[in-house]
């Protein structure tokens, strides 16, 4: 009994690595409220998730506060051009519903759009974090890569797009279940899409980061 509550236990490593998640969410929430300031704490979110389990790893509230300085900019920009393309393209498929004939039909390619979209910001952020690239090259990459590992893409969207979902279909599933976003969702969402992506960046990390990778 006394082994099963060590501080190395599973049990007991599982419950660290959940209060380092819920730190990080709150952490997440708390910068983000100013809402343009969502991008760079998603790629310091990232850039803590990542280095948890390897030698790398350092805590939480340290390295996520010098990650959110360090991409403050590049963050800043690539969350506002997500925000103007999601609510252009959800414009665009309203009024497009609205017309008549052929032309409705339009509002597909607003939808396949938006979907694209998506799955590109699924990769700006944690693209962000790991790698040192010029915005218009992380926006490429980000393209060719939700083209290149297309399931993992869909994947990450679904993961990112759930509370949304649920919000629009289900606003009382939603708000019942509103403890998770507010505790867990976000840092246990970007820790699922790491793992994701992790086959995806492990050629392009260096050697040693690589191998520590799980």
């Amino acid at each position: 009994m006394q082994s099963l509550f060590s501080l190395d236990s599973p049990i007991m490593r599982a419950m660290s690595r959940l209060a380092d998640l819920v730190g990080l969410n709150l952490l997440f929430l708390l910068t983000s409220i100013p809402i343009f300031t969502i991008g760079p704490g998603l790629a310091a979110m990232y850039t803590v998730v990542f280095r948890m389990g390897t030698s790398r790893e350092r805590g939480v509230v340290k390295p996520y506060f010098r990650a959110f300085a360090a991409n403050f900019r590049q963050g800043t920009v690539l969350w506002l051009l997500v925000l103007v393309a999601v609510i252009g393209t959800l414009v665009d498929i309203n009024v497009l519903l609205g017309l008549a004939g052929a032309l409705r039909n339009l509002y597909l390619l607003a939808v396949a759009l938006l979907v694209l979209v998506v799955m590109m910001a699924g990769f700006f952020f944690p693209l962000i974090s790991q790698f040192q690239a010029g915005l218009l090259t992380t926006i490429k990459n980000a393209l060719a890569l939700s083209i290149g590992y297309l399931p993992r893409a869909l994947a990450i969207a679904a993961v990112n797009v759930l509370p949304f979902f649920l919000l629009l279909f289900n606003p009382y599933l939603f708000l019942r279940v509103g403890f998770v976003w507010f505790f867990l969702y976000f840092a246990g969402a970007a820790k699922v899409n790491a793992m994701l992506l992790q086959k995806v960046f492990r050629p392009y990390w260096p050697q040693e980061d690589a191998q520590q990778a799980v």
